[in-house]
């Protein structure tokens, strides 16, 4: 009979153990700033909102938390805390908050894409090195940036374009109002964060009458410099015909700069400087060197040399023989030869002639 009343107490008092019991205050949190798809960059504000009994308040960028904050004040709705999003990588970042309470109770918010980009535009032109600008031109932008906001474009003369990236990628350029001869460019892009990135003296050529001209090599594209070089010619001569009307010339050379040659290079009219008339020459080791050069910036020194009809004319002269004014040359000379004995350099030499335009 004692053992019957022993367990009836055991009962009655577990009884009353699950009456008193409490169940856990419930807790939540939601990620209240930025918006959903926001672009972010370097520190960015995240507001989450919580309520219940929170004792702490977590950041996750991915799997990862990024940044977390004590509640000390029991009557406070949010918290502000900063995430470093340059330790993301650029792109579809996905952000979630989750509250943690007294024990093991916790939640987490519904997840919230962002959009990372800490990263600068990188610039290049959807055009080779001097590249052909033709009339009322669209000029290809090849960008690595995925939110491009304002493209500007300068030139040696003044302004080319400022405004909103072209969703195609491109810029305008009404050319028909640029003067003809090679522009050197400076493009920067602003993208939607802020970032800035540049491509700088990038050469063009404006062309609206006139065209590129390929180049016949003598002997061949390289130079060249034989044991005997004291004794035999070893230069390289690059050749296009000439034609009426011609009023600029534009040519370059170029070859690996890795390879330490002081190369010069000379244009003018007839095979060579020694059997013609030579322009205007310059020597470099930088792998490129750009002639430019108009009708009317010749010197009198030059304009001499030419047939008396031809001298008040705004055009190069021209005839159908190669050894006087039938033939623009380019010619490239290694100014170093001993340091090059048996040595061989490939080149690449290109004529742009720009003409004057047709009578009205």
């Amino acid at each position: 009979m004692t053992r019957f009343v022993g367990l009836s107490a055991i009962v009655l008092l577990a009884g009353a153990c699950e009456e008193g019991a409490t169940t856990p205050e419930e807790i939540t949190c939601a990620i209240l700033s930025p918006a959903d798809g926001t672009l972010v960059h370097d520190r960015q504000a995240v507001e989450i909102g919580h309520t219940g009994p929170v004792v702490r308040v977590e950041l996750l960028a991915g799997d990862e938390v990024v940044a977390s904050a004590d509640v000390l004040d029991e009557a406070a709705e949010s918290v502000t805390l900063e995430w470093d999003s340059a330790a993301s990588a650029d792109g579809s970042v996905t952000l979630t908050a989750r509250a943690l309470g007294d024990g093991e109770t916790s939640t987490t918010s519904e997840p919230l894409p962002v959009d990372v980009d800490n990263t600068a535009p990188v610039v290049r032109l959807g055009l080779d090195r001097f590249g052909l600008v033709r009339g009322d031109a669209d000029v290809a932008l090849d960008l690595v940036e995925a939110h491009p906001a304002t493209v500007r474009v300068v030139d040696q003369f003044g302004t080319v374009y400022d405004g909103p990236a072209d969703a195609s990628g491109s810029f305008p350029w009404d050319a028909t109002a640029a003067e003809e001869r090679v522009h050197w460019l400076d493009v920067e892009v602003v993208d939607a964060a802020g970032h800035s990135g540049s491509l700088l003296q990038f050469p063009v050529i404006v062309v609206n009458h006139g065209d590129a001209y390929e180049v016949e090599y003598d002997p061949a594209a390289r130079l060249f410099v034989p044991a005997d070089y004291a004794t035999v010619e070893y230069h390289t001569r690059g050749m296009v015909p000439t034609h009426a009307g011609v009023k600029r010339l534009i040519s370059w050379i170029t070859w690996d700069p890795e390879a330490d040659w002081l190369v010069e290079y000379s244009i003018g009219e007839g095979l060579c400087p020694h059997r013609g008339i030579s322009f205007i020459s310059e020597e470099s080791r930088s792998g490129e060197i750009v002639l430019e050069l108009g009708r009317d910036e010749l010197p009198s020194s030059i304009i001499t040399l030419f047939p008396a009809e031809d001298r008040a004319s705004s055009s190069f002269p021209t005839n159908d023989d190669p050894l006087t004014f039938g033939m623009f040359f380019g010619h490239a000379s290694p100014l170093e030869p001993a340091e090059h004995v048996e040595e061989t350099l490939p080149i690449e030499m290109h004529y742009v002639l720009i003409d004057e335009p047709p009578a009205p």
